[in-house]
């Protein structure tokens, strides 16, 4: 298996013996755009990983994440004109990041670091979330300060449109070039309380109104998944 997602739509386009040129016109995309995909000059956004696995008929599976076979079998079919269903059809496809939000900080987020996608029920995000999939990204956490709460090596859901604190709630921030968890609570004074739910390993922080350009909110964590 390989996270290398460029690498697979190489593949899967070399299978059906497309040109580059062919392919990006059936895609509705620029032939740049399309060598760099395939060179891995830009990850592709998983709208177009879904039309693209349609088009090569490919296991999207496979596309995403390097897992099981890459030849669409009939359970992966994707409907011909005039059906209603696909494998597809209900869920939504996430990115996940290859960062990690810490306690010691982190890169920013950018769009060269998404490694592959999940898929997450579309009924579930609209009903449970209340957001729009576009604004969903995952990553996942190290450290133990947000213990019990979060464990290292959790799976982290984030929204990004909940980039304004409102009452407590657990946030990805920036805090001073740093990329970390940690929960927030907004005072009436205009300050902001930082802190990990581990307080044996995590100090309060009290950033007041005054500094406030330093922290940046880049989402809430609405989810997590971790192993047994």
């Amino acid at each position: 298996m390989t996270n290398l997602i460029n690498k697979r739509i190489l593949l899967s386009r070399k299978s059906k013996g497309f040109t580059q040129k062919y392919l990006a016109k059936k895609l509705s995309i620029s032939l740049p755009t399309m060598n760099h995909y395939e060179t891995g000059k830009r990850v592709p956004a998983s709208d177009f990983l879904a039309r693209l696995a349609k088009v090569v008929e490919c296991n999207p599976g496979w596309l995403l994440s390097g897992e099981g076979e890459m030849q669409i079998k009939e359970e992966y079919c994707y409907p011909s004109p005039g059906s209603s269903h696909s494998n597809m059809e209900g869920f939504v496809l996430v990115p996940r990041y290859n960062i990690e939000a810490s306690i010691e900080g982190g890169p920013v987020i950018n769009s060269e670091q998404i490694v592959d996608h999940l898929a997450f029920k579309e009924d579930w995000v609209h009903k449970e979330l209340g957001t729009n999939p576009k604004n969903l990204l995952l990553v996942h956490s190290i450290g133990d300060s947000m213990e019990p709460t979060i464990h290292s090596g959790d799976l982290l859901l984030i929204d990004r449109s909940k980039s304004q604190v409102n009452g407590e709630g657990i946030y990805l921030i920036n805090l001073e070039d740093g990329l970390m968890v940690k929960r927030i609570e907004w005072l009436l004074n205009g300050s902001v309380v930082i802190r990990g739910d581990n307080t044996h390993v995590s100090r309060e922080q009290v950033l007041p109104s005054k500094d406030m350009e330093k922290l940046h909110i880049l989402g809430r964590v609405v989810w997590m998944g971790s192993k047994i």
